[in-house]
């Protein structure tokens, strides 16, 4: 049989999910990579900032997204 925990992995700020549990704060790391990772493509790959800037926008907006849905789902 299980133990079930019973601390849940994240808790509610004002508008944002904050890990509360070691479980909770892995979960941030696969989600700054892929930050960075679209940070330094998208430096690279550019000529300027403002196309920096149009190639970050939807990345991050999807992968915050994501990570809010799934911090939501796991309280």
């Amino acid at each position: 049989m299980k133990k079930k925990n019973s601390k849940p992995w994240f808790r509610q700020t004002r508008w944002s999910y904050i890990g509360n549990s070691w479980q909770g704060a892995l979960c941030y790391i696969p989600y700054l990579i892929v930050l960075g990772l679209t940070l330094n493509y998208s430096i690279v790959s550019s000529n300027g900032l403002t196309e920096v800037i149009f190639k970050l926008f939807p990345s991050w907006i999807a992968t915050t997204i994501v990570m809010q849905w799934f911090a939501s789902n796991k309280i």
